[in-house]
């Protein structure tokens, strides 16, 4: 099966690096590895010039407001035409980015086109847009989910919600979840880690990977760990990732004479996460109670890695973790029952490895990567008669 694949993603440090173009790349090199040919069309970050096994052809973005969307649209549309006089697309799989122009491509070529939604298509966030900018954007989200061949979501809620808000049918949508590379992220000894991270062995360490936004719950993961360090005074907070909460964050910790404890680390690379997980004793994802539909993806790399996890119970993290999934889910934005949680796996290493196994086996049974682009192949490929073995042009 050959794949075009088109996403655009903005963040305020952008035209570094953006992180949300993650899943893209890690559900392109997947399907690469079961031998299906994929184009990728990102725009013209760092991470669109790491070498790939799928092929990338990179869009470069004119860099002012406005003009940065539509640049990408333009041009990625043009290449995309480019490259189908070479290679022909048997699907057309983008990201919901404001933009029909992927969709339009597939109607021109004849072949099915895939949309995924990750997220609420126009987010509910208060005072950033007029009012007839965001009926504009609803409208073409409708008319465009509409005519999408299929749609890939990421957690319940949201295919409810495009049921729901944009009429679209249930037998169009499928729930396909982030998932986790079982191969990348498996089970280190913790002191290893410390020491190759120049960190002290001994200490427990509750650590988060992910972006600093504020619905990652960040804030009161910072009350919570001044609870913690009362009864644990030797405690020390990892906090792997950036974003735009980092300055506030890092006032909120120096305000509560917390700052000594806390790890600053950064962003780090894709393929060195594994580690800095390795060093923590406990993960955390403490969502804020508003934070919307979401595909925690980070809860997959934390169980993979033999970690207990402790996570908000906020709709789609409770719809996709079991009570056997290692996942010990609390109160959302409530610093007390996460500190109690915390502690008690802190004081219970016996627990902390029960919980750890659970998770590996959850995630290596739901949730590795092949078995997310298995699903997605099936799916695309019954009605429309592009379904071949997965190696069938290397045979």
């Amino acid at each position: 099966m050959t794949w075009f694949f088109f996403c655009y993603w903005y963040e305020p440090d952008a035209p570094h690096d953006p992180v949300g173009l993650v899943r893209i790349w890690t559900l392109a090199d997947a399907l690469s590895n079961v031998g299906d040919r994929v184009t990728v069309f990102p725009p013209r970050y760092r991470s669109a010039l790491a070498q790939r096994i799928c092929t990338v052809i990179p869009i470069r973005l004119i860099h002012l407001p406005l003009i940065r969307p539509l640049s990408y649209a333009l041009l990625s549309f043009v290449r995309g035409l480019m490259q189908a006089l070479v290679t022909r697309p048997d699907i057309v799989y983008y990201r919901w980015m404001d933009s029909t122009h992927a969709l339009i491509l597939a109607k021109l070529l004849r072949v099915p086109c895939v949309c995924e939604v990750n997220g609420e298509p126009v987010p509910q966030w208060p005072g950033n847009q007029r009012i007839f900018v965001r009926r504009f954007k609803h409208l073409l989200t409708r008319l465009a989910l509409k005519r999408c061949d299929r749609i890939v979501v990421l957690t319940e809620g949201l295919r409810t919600l495009l049921r729901e808000r944009y009429e679209v049918s249930f037998d169009r949508i499928i729930v396909l979840p982030s998932g986790t590379d079982v191969q990348r992220f498996v089970a280190r000894d913790a002191v290893a880690c410390r020491l190759e991270l120049g960190l002290l062995p001994n200490r427990p360490y509750v650590g988060f990977v992910g972006s600093f936004y504020r619905y990652q719950g960040l804030a009161c993961l910072l009350d919570a760990m001044m609870l913690v360090k009362r009864v644990c005074p030797s405690a020390e907070l990892l906090l792997v990732g950036d974003g735009e909460a980092i300055e506030e964050l890092k006032q909120q910790a120096k305000g509560m004479g917390f700052d000594d404890s806390v790890t600053w680390v950064g962003r780090v690379s894709y393929w060195e996460v594994p580690t800095w997980i390795g060093a923590m004793s406990v993960c955390v994802a403490p969502f804020r109670g508003d934070r919307g539909e979401t595909s925690p993806v980070k809860l997959f790399d934390y169980l993979a890695c033999h970690r207990p996890v402790v996570a908000s119970a906020i709709p789609s993290v409770v719809s996709t973790f079991t009570a056997d999934s290692g996942v010990q889910l609390v109160r959302p934005d409530d610093p007390r029952p996460l500190a109690d949680v915390i502690l008690a796996l802190l004081n219970d290493p016996s627990r902390c490895a029960v919980l750890g196994r659970k998770g590996r086996q959850f995630v290596e049974e739901r949730f590795s990567w092949t078995a997310i682009v298995e699903r997605l192949r099936q799916w695309v490929g019954k009605d429309s008669g592009v379904i071949r073995h997965a190696h069938s042009h290397v045979l």
